[in-house]
C-alpha cells in the first residue's frame, strides 16, 4: 500500500488501528457464517422447515377427519363420542347401561367467518354444554389425566375386540374441539366402585406437547356407587340430526336406558326424551382374541416382530401372536414359505409368510366372540319405537369373516303405521321413500350414506322381487324402516370419524343374503295383506245384497228374515276370513295329488266334494 506522499504503507496497523481491523475481521466471519448456513437449494430450504409433529397436532389441523369439521357434526359427533365410551365402561362392567345426557344452550357464541352475504360475512353459533353421565366402571384416579389428555392413549387401540370405540380418538377429539371453539376445559368426574369418593379433574390438552395440563383436582361427591360424568362447551348447531341419532341410538341398544335433556336454546323450554330399555337382558360379552395372520398388513406384522421380546423362533411367534395357528400348523406354514422353524423371529421373510398364508389353509378365526344386538331384542325395540308399526320382523346371518375378522350381519324392518311414515321421506303425497338405519358395533352412522357399503347393498336388492315398488337405483317407496347392522371386531370404516362402512367382498355378500331373507318375510307379509283385503272387499260386495237374498230365501224356506241374515253374515266371515299365517314348522307337508284325504278324494269336483261332506242339504249347502 502506498500512502499519499508516495511512501509505501509500512506499519499499516499503526495507520489503519488494531481495533477496526478486528472488527472487519469479526464482520467477515460473521457473513461467511451466515452465507454457509443460509440454504443454496429448494432441497435445503424444505429441509429446514421439517419437524415431527405429535398426534394431538395432526388432529388438531384435522378435526373434519374425526366429525368435527362443521358445528352441525360437531355437536352429534361429540354426543356420539362420550355415550359410546360410557356403554363401553357398563358393559365391561357388566351391568345394564344407564346413561344421561343433558343438552344446554348457554349465552356464549362462536363465530365463523363466511362467504354467505345474508350472514353479513360472519356466521354465530351457540356454545352448548354437554353433559354425559353413566354407571359405568369409572377410571382410576392416576390415569385421569393421560386417559382424557392424551391423544392415542388407551385401551381400545390395543384390544382385538368388538367395541364401539376403536382407536381411542373421540374424545381427546371432541375435547381439542372444545379448547379451539369455547376456550373451556373439559370437566371429568369419575368413581369406581372401591372409591369412597368421586374424583374430579379439570384440564385441558396440551397439543404441543401432546400431553395433559390439569387445571385442579379434588374428590367431589357423586350420586352413583361407580360411573363417570364428562362435561364439555362446544361450539354446534342443532339440528333434527340430533334427535335422529337419539332415537337410532336407543333403537341399537335395547337393552340400555337412555335419558336426554334437552333445552337447544337459552329462553326455549327444557325437554326430556326417555327411552327406557326394551330388555332387561344384558347381551353376551364379546371376547378379545388374537389377531389371524390373514389380516395381517406387511408393516403391522413387522413392527409385530420387531416388538417381540420373548419368542425364540418362528414357529413360537406363530403359535403365540396368532388365533388358529398350532404347532402343527405353524410348522405347516413355515415349511410352505421356505422358512426354517428354528429361524430368530427378526430375521423371518414376512412377504413369503404373507404369501404362503393365503396358500395353506388356515380356519377362520373363532366367530362365538361377537356380542350381536339380537334378532327378538330387535323387535322388541322397533316395538318400542315404532309402536303402531303392522309388521315387524328382523334376521341374522351367522358370523363370517373378511381378512380374517370376524364379523355378522343383521337387519331388521318396521313397516307400516303413522309413526313409521313419519321417519319416512315423502315422496308425494302418500307415497314415502325408505328409511334406511346404518348401525357398527351398535352405534349409528348418520353421515356420508351415499359413501357406505351398508347403504348401497340396500340401495342394490331390486326390492320389486318381494312386491314393494322400486325405482332404478333408488330406495323401495313403501312406508318401511330398514335396520342394518354390522358387528366386528374391526369395523372396516372409511375414515377415523366412523361415518361409512369400506367395501369388502364377504360383508357385501353376507348383506345381501341377509337383506333377501328379509325380503322374503315382507312379500309373505305383504301377500297376506292383499289377500285381506281381497277377502274384506269380498264381504263388503256380500254385505249389498245380503238383505236381499235374507227376504227371499225367508219366502222360500219359511225362516225369518233375520235368522237368515244372521246366518249369511256367520258364513260369510268363516268363508272370507283369509288363511292364518304359519310358521314353516307349522306348516303341513305337501301331499301327493289324487292321494284321499280324510277319505275323500283329491280329484273330486268341488261340488261332489261338497255333497259327500254332507249327509242331507243345509241352509249352508244351499248358499255356497
Amino acid at each position: 500500500m502506498v500512502r499519499e506522499d508516495g511512501a509505501d504503507n509500512i506499519g499499516s496497523d499503526k495507520i489503519v488501528g488494531k481495533p477496526i481491523l478486528r472488527k472487519a475481521k469479526r464482520v467477515r466471519r460473521v457473513q461467511m457464517k451466515k452465507s454457509a448456513s443460509e440454504p443454496h437449494t429448494v432441497a435445503e430450504a424444505e429441509a429446514k422447515k421439517m419437524r415431527a409433529v405429535n398426534p394431538a397436532q395432526y388432529y388438531r389441523q384435522n378435526l373434519g377427519q374425526l366429525g368435527f369439521g362443521d358445528p352441525e357434526h360437531a355437536l352429534v359427533q361429540t354426543i356420539k363420542e362420550l355415550v359410546d365410551n360410557s356403554l363401553d365402561a357398563a358393559e365391561a362392567m357388566g351391568v345394564l347401561p344407564e346413561v344421561t345426557v343433558t343438552l344446554t344452550a348457554t349465552e356464549k357464541e362462536y363465530e365463523v367467518i363466511t362467504n354467505r352475504v345474508k350472514d353479513g360475512g360472519i356466521r354465530k353459533f351457540p356454545i352448548f354444554k354437554i353433559s354425559v353421565e353413566d354407571n359405568g366402571c369409572g377410571v382410576v384416579r392416576s390415569k385421569v389425566a393421560k386417559a382424557f389428555g392424551k391423544v392415542l392413549y388407551g385401551s381400545k387401540f390395543f384390544s382385538f375386540k368388538q367395541s364401539r370405540g376403536q382407536q381411542g380418538l373421540g374424545v381427546h377429539a371432541a375435547i381439542i374441539y372444545a379448547q379451539l371453539t369455547s376456550l373451556e376445559p373439559a370437566v371429568i368426574t369419575t368413581k369406581t366402585e372401591t372409591d369412597e369418593r368421586a374424583y374430579r379433574v379439570v384440564l385441558k390438552i396440551d397439543t404441543e406437547q401432546n400431553k395433559p395440563v390439569v387445571i385442579s383436582s379434588e374428590e367431589v361427591p357423586f350420586n352413583r356407587p361407580h360411573g363417570t360424568r364428562v362435561e364439555l362447551m362446544v361450539a354446534g348447531d342443532y339440528t333434527k340430526k340430533v334427535e335422529s341419532f337419539i332415537k337410532e341410538l336407543s333403537l341399537a341398544n335395547p337393552h340400555a336406558e337412555l335419558k336426554f335433556i334437552l333445552k337447544p336454546t337459552i329462553n326455549g323450554e327444557e325437554r326430556v326424551v326417555h327411552y327406557p330399555r326394551a330388555t332387561e337382558t344384558l347381551p353376551p360379552q364379546p371376547k378379545e382374541i388374537k389377531p389371524h395372520i390373514l389380516s395381517m398388513e406387511p408393516g403391522a406384522l413387522l413392527e409385530m416382530i420387531s416388538n417381540d421380546r420373548c419368542c425364540k423362533d418362528a414357529k413360537q411367534f406363530l403359535v403365540k401372536h396368532f388365533v388358529r395357528i398350532s404347532e402343527a400348523k405353524a410348522l405347516q406354514l413355515l415349511s410352505a414359505a421356505k422358512i426354517p422353524s428354528s429361524l430368530p423371529p427378526k430375521e423371518i421373510d414376512i412377504e413369503a409368510l404373507l404369501k404362503a398364508a393365503k396358500e395353506v389353509d388356515i380356519m377362520r378365526p373363532p366367530l362365538d366372540v361377537l356380542s350381536p344386538i339380537g334378532e327378538e331384542a330387535l323387535r322388541q325395540s322397533l316395538r318400542r319405537i315404532y309402536p303402531d308399526a303392522e309388521f315387524i320382523e328382523a334376521t341374522s346371518r351367522e358370523p363370517w369373516s373378511y381378512r380374517g375378522i370376524p364379523f355378522q350381519v343383521e337387519v331388521a324392518v318396521a313397516y307400516g303405521g303413522a309413526s313409521v311414515a313419519n321417519d319416512c321421506e315423502t315422496v308425494r303425497p302418500g307415497v314415502f321413500k325408505a328409511k334406511v338405519i346404518r348401525l357398527g358395533n351398535k352405534c349409528p352412522l348418520i353421515y356420508d350414506s351415499k359413501d357406505c357399503l351398508l347403504y348401497k347393498t340396500v340401495k342394490e336388492i331390486n326390492w320389486r322381487n318381494y312386491k314393494l315398488p322400486q325405482e332404478e337405483g333408488t330406495l323401495p317407496l313403501a312406508p318401511m324402516v330398514i335396520v342394518v347392522s354390522l358387528i366386528s371386531t374391526k369395523v372396516p370404516y372409511t375414515v377415523p370419524g366412523k361415518f361409512a362402512v369400506a367395501y369388502h367382498d364377504e360383508i357385501h355378500e353376507q348383506l345381501k343374503l341377509a337383506l333377501q331373507a328379509l325380503g322374503r318375510m315382507i312379500h309373505s307379509y305383504v301377500t297376506h295383506r292383499q289377500k285381506q283385503e281381497h277377502e274384506r272387499h269380498r264381504q263388503s260386495i256380500f254385505q249389498i245384497y245380503a238383505k236381499e237374498i235374507a227376504r227371499d230365501l225367508s219366502l222360500l224356506s219359511g225362516v225369518s228374515q233375520e235368522e237368515i241374515f244372521e246366518k249369511l253374515m256367520e258364513t260369510v266371515k268363516i268363508k272370507t276370513r283369509p288363511p292364518e299365517k304359519r310358521t314353516p314348522q307349522q306348516q303341513e307337508v305337501q301331499k301327493p295329488k289324487g292321494v284321499p284325504v280324510e277319505g275323500i278324494p283329491a280329484k273330486l269336483p268341488p261340488q261332489d266334494r261338497k255333497l259327500r261332506e254332507r249327509s242331507q242339504h243345509t241352509l249352508d249347502a244351499f248358499i255356497w
